[in-house]
């Protein structure tokens, strides 16, 4: 009886493994008692949407990914790549989704298919404090000749080049770049999405700079997906319509942002 038990126990082992022969290793296990991960690309830079604290990524986006992990009931895997490096990585298919402050724009929805909006926002205008009655309206703020610091690539970018017919624009790569050079005197303003400026302006409050409480503009930010993947398209969405109604969202985004109106 023993030998037959040990013999009984190699073979279920044996057939157990049988799948596993001849697998490659690069390739993901998608057994049925496996699900395949939600790999969320994410650019952690901009607080309070991603960005990290030491090793650990936090934010609005990662705490929704993870909501939405659950929704979908996949495990989530974050992905960190630079931001133009998040749209090709998702058409590569090295990613399935972008969860990183992402605005939804007519040229970038030529190219990817958005989730339903979560949250209304807008550029918003960061300056230093001995200069906040100088910048203290949005006719002030267009009209400046001054240098003004923008993060290349962005919405804030195309705004500030397609409405500041006077500023001389300055490209920095992170936000706490262009902070560091606003508080150096080497630009008078900062433009960029008001959830990002609204937190920087209250985390750094001891370096003399302020926010402009005024959205230069209306926008929305959305999740990017392949067009082709209408599968997941559909899946998020109910999701995201689920955390909206049972309030998660709100919770989420009130959490880190208690001064944004813009849930939708």
């Amino acid at each position: 009886m023993h030998l037959r038990s040990h013999l009984l126990r190699f073979f279920f082992l044996f057939a157990l493994a049988l799948p596993l022969l001849g697998q490659d290793p690069a390739r993901p296990n998608l057994s049925p008692f496996r699900v395949a991960p939600l790999k969320v690309g994410v650019t952690p830079d901009s607080p309070p949407m991603v960005f990290k604290t030491g090793d650990n990524l936090e934010g609005v986006e990662i705490d929704l990914a993870r909501q939405l992990g659950k929704q979908l009931k996949r495990p989530v895997q974050f992905v960190e790549l630079a931001w133009d490096e998040q749209i090709p990585a998702l058409l590569d298919k090295r990613i399935d989704i972008i969860m990183s402050g992402m605005t939804v724009t007519r040229d970038r929805e030529e190219i990817v298919a958005f989730s339903d909006p979560y949250l209304e926002y807008g550029q918003m205008a960061m300056v230093r404090s001995e200069d906040k009655v100088r910048y203290n309206s949005i006719k002030n703020i267009l009209s400046t000749r001054s240098l003004t610091g923008v993060i290349s690539d962005t919405t804030g970018a195309h705004f500030v080049d397609n409405h500041f017919t006077r500023a001389k624009p300055v490209e920095f790569s992170t936000p706490d770049e262009a902070t560091d050079a606003l508080v150096r005197g080497q630009v008078d303003l900062f433009i960029y999405d008001s959830p990002v400026v609204l937190w920087i302006a209250s985390k750094r409050a001891g370096d003399e700079i302020v926010a402009v409480p005024q959205n230069l503009t209306i926008e929305y930010l959305g999740w990017a997906m392949r067009k082709d993947d209408l599968s997941l398209q559909k899946k998020v969405n109910t999701a995201l319509a689920t955390m909206k109604e049972d309030g998660s969202l709100n919770h989420t985004i009130a959490l880190w942002l208690p001064q944004m109106p813009g849930v939708l």
